[in-house]
């Protein structure tokens, strides 16, 4: 059991690293569309 307890530890990091860059790269989009509503 520690074994999967330390695996679903990497994988679950690993997924917060993904997501944290792909919202840093979606950030720049974001305000672009937001400028574009406001128009």
């Amino acid at each position: 059991m520690e074994v999967i307890g330390r695996i679903t530890v990497g994988v679950l990091a690993v997924a917060a690293v993904v997501a944290v860059l792909i919202g840093v790269q979606s950030v720049p989009d974001v305000q672009r569309y937001l400028k574009m509503r406001r128009m």
